[in-house]
């Protein structure tokens, strides 16, 4: 069973949101993290056509990302530790700084 961990930026961005949407935010969020945790552990597989995942290259090579909208997910999949290592989230403007 793959457990989900956060960096202190990732816990963070929900709190930087505006209270009107950010139920909205989490919610879209854990929702689209939870498939991606369900098709790992039931097949095994990668499900980047429906999650719209992408990997990365350069400074962050080693992590994909995930859309939501405006907001990007940027994810590792630790296989020998069985977590999905959630390293940032924030708006696509500002996500790539850093």
């Amino acid at each position: 069973m793959m457990q989900i961990k956060l960096s202190k930026a990732a816990d963070k961005f929900p709190k930087k949101v505006d209270g009107n949407s950010r139920k909205a935010i989490i919610k879209a969020i854990i929702a689209k993290i939870g498939i991606l945790k369900t098709c790992l552990e039931t097949q095994q597989v990668y499900p980047p056509d429906e999650l719209d995942i992408k990997k990365l290259k350069g400074t962050l090579a080693g992590f994909s990302r995930i859309r939501v909208g405006k907001i990007r997910v940027i994810f590792q999949i630790r296989k020998e530790t069985g977590e999905i290592f959630i390293y940032d989230i924030n708006y696509r403007g500002n996500i790539y700084d850093t």
